[in-house]
């Protein structure tokens, strides 16, 4: 039963990180698109090929961890809350900057102030 959940986690944790890379790739459309984007926002988008690395190394870390010895304490568990950190710290700058671009453009597509 573990090593399902162990799997599960990863597949949400992998289309996580695809989602992530996709909202990071809009914004740099967006940046390409001559709109001003916060500091931090751009050095997200800059290092968009960590969303790579990430499931990758959680990919390598999960096999490693099938074939080792059952431990009582589970090892995954801080790999998974430390990997989810990183991953919201990277997108979390992106969303609130992509809902305030949208939020500007229907404001201006519907003249209301």
């Amino acid at each position: 039963m573990k090593k399902f959940i162990c799997a599960l986690v990863l597949g949400v944790f992998g289309s996580s990180c695809l989602l992530s890379w996709a909202m990071l790739t809009l914004m740099s459309e967006v940046r390409n698109a001559r709109h001003v984007l916060p500091y931090f926002t751009n050095l997200c988008v800059a290092l968009r090929p960590v969303l790579i690395a990430l499931p990758l190394m959680a990919v390598a870390y999960y096999l490693w961890l099938w074939f080792q010895k059952e431990e009582k304490v589970s090892r995954w568990m801080g790999f998974v809350a430390a990997t989810m950190t990183v991953l919201i710290v990277f997108v979390l700058p992106a969303i609130s900057t992509s809902y305030l671009l949208m939020i500007d453009s229907v404001t201006m597509a519907t003249g209301a102030h």
